[in-house]
């Protein structure tokens, strides 16, 4: 039986060179593997120092908004203390126009009851003339001055304080005229149903009884002077005035005052030259004399007050 041959041993110079690749492999291989960590490694690097900085920027930006956040709550804060005080102007300025009106309505209402108080005299004047010429007493009205006019010769006789027939006739018929307009621009305690135009206002202040002389002077047993003569003669008037119609007496002003009173004013304000017989003629009268009443006092005071304090 033959004998196999066995294979002989590699030379081991091949088996040197075969470690010696396997070897540099290895050494290759861990190279590439170092480069690769090295490039993991500045990557990472790169991207964590990216991160930092975005964070940073965030960071940053958070802060920015942040302030401008708390910029823009004290702009709306300052913005809402703003508006309150515009708002309190406002009301301010609301109410003082409020008040401006109230007050602007109470200087008209008191320029219209001045200027209004012209034509009512002179309605009322107008009104008592035209009934006195139908009951055929003709008497002069002055207007302007709010007077209705009685010459001597139609009441009295020279120097003398009681009243001629004539006189005696037209007190009575001015009485009984009087007693029916002047309730309609006065008060009184009685019941009265006077012929109003309109509803009855206390508009007349008062009527005064007015003796006028002319400037000749006199000493008679009843009177010593002028003085005593105009002064006896307005009186009698008024009591002539009472007695035909006592209506009269129970007339009061808007304050609640007696309507007609007295005066004499002797040759003090005359209407005619005294020099001539017939300007003494016609300053010898009496006068009745109808002021009107102003508007409630306190609506001038506060008026008077709102005017100093501009």
């Amino acid at each position: 039986m033959s004998r196999i041959a066995s294979p002989a041993p590699p030379p081991a110079d091949a088996e040197d060179s075969y470690l010696a690749s396997l070897s540099d492999l290895m050494v290759g291989l861990l190279f590439i593997f170092i480069i690769i960590l090295m490039a993991f490694a500045l990557n990472y690097r790169q991207a964590e120092s990216v991160s930092t900085a975005e964070t940073v920027k965030q960071q940053t930006e958070k802060q920015r908004l942040m302030v401008e956040t708390q910029a823009q709550q004290r702009e709306r804060q300052r913005l809402e203390q703003e508006t309150d005080k515009l708002r309190e102007e406002q009301q301010r300025l609301s109410q003082e126009t409020a008040r401006l009106v109230v007050e602007k309505q109470q200087l008209e209402s008191i320029v219209e009851r001045l200027t209004d108080n012209d034509a009512v005299r002179r309605t009322l004047l107008r009104d008592i003339e035209r009934d006195l010429q139908n009951r055929g007493v003709r008497v002069f009205i002055d207007e302007k001055n709010g007077i209705l006019r009685l010459p001597e010769e139609l009441l009295f006789a020279s120097a003398q304080a009681n009243f001629r027939p004539e006189g005696e006739h037209a007190i009575q018929q001015l009485a009984n005229v009087l007693a029916e307009i002047l309730p309609c621009y006065s008060q009184t305690s009685r019941v009265i149903q006077p012929r109003c135009k309109q509803q009855s206002e206390s508009r007349l202040e008062a009527v005064f009884i007015e003796g006028h002389t002319d400037n000749k002077p006199i000493n008679t047993p009843l009177f010593k002077d002028n003085w005593a003569l105009a002064n006896a003669r307005a009186i009698n008037t008024y009591q002539a005035l009472i007695a035909n119609a006592p209506l009269l007496d129970t007339l009061q002003n808007g304050q609640t005052q007696a309507l007609l009173s007295v005066s004499a004013y002797e040759a003090r304000r005359p209407v005619a030259d005294q020099t001539t017989e017939e300007g003494r003629r016609q300053n010898r009268r009496i006068d009745l004399r109808f002021l009107m009443a102003s508007p409630p006092p306190e609506l001038i005071e506060r008026a008077a007050q709102r005017l100093n304090n501009k």
